[in-house]
Parts: structure tokens; C-alpha cells; sequence
């Protein structure tokens, strides 16, 4: 098995090739939030496709009717919770081109593995005008102010899950937005989570702690460009990579505020 620098196979293993997880506050809040803004784009999107990849799945099923959900994960055992399975890199994935009529990954799967090669595989295999909605770890979230992490493009940080300490990539969202653009895709959204709760924990809160915060504060507009965890939502483009090269040069996430969300009007 293949893994990105910074990890180690056993370790991966041990921690994901399970029949179930169960979340800490913190992640049972995000996958919460991203859950809602998956549902939201799959029930408006006009693919012809009914087929949905589920990449990097784990034992996490998406079930939105009526898409036709394919699996696809490193490890066995959490395959076992899904009907359509395939045991796969995310980054050589199995399938021909414009299979799926939408790509999902999320959960910061894009932290385990090589973005580029996931997301260059995301724009092969899906259809024109598909939808893709992805996620991944901010380098410029202000738990990583002051720290040598913060605005790199690519970088391997530690972090708590579960109460443990855990490895994980976060990435510079241009860096991002540059893979996307390369790989056939034009931004329609890009969203924010754990805001109020990432600053909460810079300045020493507990995970838990934190997460109250995020539900007090809310409603309350927080620069996106600082959210711990960045959800890009994207659709391939019928004229390929030198459009969404062109649509690329769009206002950055960092000009939008948590609730001034572009709206989904050119979205398939």
C-alpha cells in the first residue's frame, strides 16, 4: 500500500481498516456542516450521471436518492457497510473517464494522500458539468497564526482526534484552487468550518470547549480564509482546463466572509 510521505501504513491502518468510528466533538461537527452542503449541491445538481464517487470513503455512507453511490477506500473492513465497493487508491482510481455524474471527498481525506493526483483522477472520471465537493485542512486557519505552518501551501501538522494525536496535511487553498483549475473544474462555492472554534483553540481551549463556542458564535460572519477546514465545491468544465484555468482568477476564498457565499447559479 502507497501512502503519503509522513505516514505510516500500519498506523493508517489500525486507525481506519474498521467497521466503525465513533467522532469527537470536533470532527462530529464538521461532518455534520459538510453533510448538509453535500446534500444541498447533490439535489440541485443536473448531471446526467446518477452515479456518485464516494471517495475516500471509509465507513461513512452519503445515501442522498436518487444517486447510485460506488465506495471507494484503501482498506477492506469499511467497505463492508456499503452495497458498490471498489478497494482503491483515490489517487488511481479503477474507472473510465466521465463515469460519475459527482465526486465526493471529504472527511479531509485530501490530507492522507497526493491532492494533485486525487483531484487530477476527480476531473478524469467525472462528467462535464458534474459536481465535485471536497475538503481539506487550511494552512491559514488561525490555529496556525504565528506557527511555520501558516500560508505554506503544503504542509504536515499533528493534530487531536479522538483524543489522540494524529498527522495530517493542510494545504494553502490557492494551492488548491490551482490543482482544480489544472484538473478541468470551475469554482461555484467555497465555505468555511470551524471558525469562532478554531480561534477558541488558539487561544487554549479544549476541543470540546471550542465546539460550544462555533455553535454560540454561529451566526456571527467570520473570515472563511481563517476557517480550520475549507469545503470547495467545483464543477467540471465542458471546455476543459483552459476555462476553468480563466474562471480560477475569480475572487479567492480569503476576499469572502463565512456567510457571503457565492451563490450556486452556475453550477450543473
Amino acid at each position: 500500500m502507497e501512502v503519503r510521505p509522513g505516514f505510516k501504513p500500519d498506523e493508517l491502518k489500525a486507525r481506519y481498516d474498521v467497521e466503525a468510528i465513533s467522532e469527537d466533538d470536533w470532527h462530529s461537527y464538521s461532518g455534520r456542516r459538510t453533510a448538509t452542503i453535500v446534500n444541498e449541491h447533490l439535489a440541485i445538481s443536473k448531471a446526467k450521471s446518477r452515479l456518485l464517487l464516494n471517495a475516500g470513503a471509509g465507513v461513512h455512507q452519503i445515501g442522498v436518492p436518487p444517486w447510485e453511490e460506488v465506495a471507494v477506500d484503501l482498506f477492506v473492513t469499511p467497505m463492508r457497510a456499503h452495497r458498490r465497493t471498489v478497494c482503491a487508491s483515490i489517487e488511481d482510481l479503477p474507472f473510465p473517464p466521465n463515469q460519475f455524474g459527482a465526486v465526493v471527498c471529504v472527511g479531509e481525506v485530501l490530507g492522507y494522500c497526493d491532492p494533485g493526483r486525487a483531484i487530477a483522477e476527480f476531473g478524469r472520471v467525472i462528467e462535464p458539468r458534474g459536481v465535485l465537493v471536497c475538503d481539506f485542512g487550511n494552512s491559514r486557519s488561525i490555529r496556525h497564526w504565528l506557527t511555520p505552518t501558516h500560508r505554506r501551501a503544503a504542509d504536515l501538522t499533528t493534530d487531536i482526534y479522538n483524543g489522540s494525536p494524529e498527522r495530517i496535511w493542510v494545504y494553502d487553498g490557492n494551492y488548491v484552487r490551482s490543482l482544480l483549475a489544472a484538473a478541468g473544474f470551475e469554482i461555484v462555492r467555497i465555505l468555511g468550518t470551524h471558525t469562532w472554534s478554531a480561534l477558541s483553540r488558539k487561544i487554549g481551549a479544549t476541543s470540546g470547549t471550542a465546539v460550544r463556542w462555533q455553535r454560540r458564535l454561529d451566526w456571527m460572519p467570520f473570515p472563511t480564509a481563517w476557517a480550520d477546514i475549507i469545503t470547495i465545491v467545483a464543477s467540471r468544465s465542458e471546455a476543459g482546463p483552459e476555462l476553468s484555468r480563466t474562471a480560477s482568477s475569480s475572487p479567492s476564498y480569503s476576499q469572502r466572509g463565512n456567510r457571503a457565499m457565492t451563490q450556486p447559479g452556475s453550477r450543473a
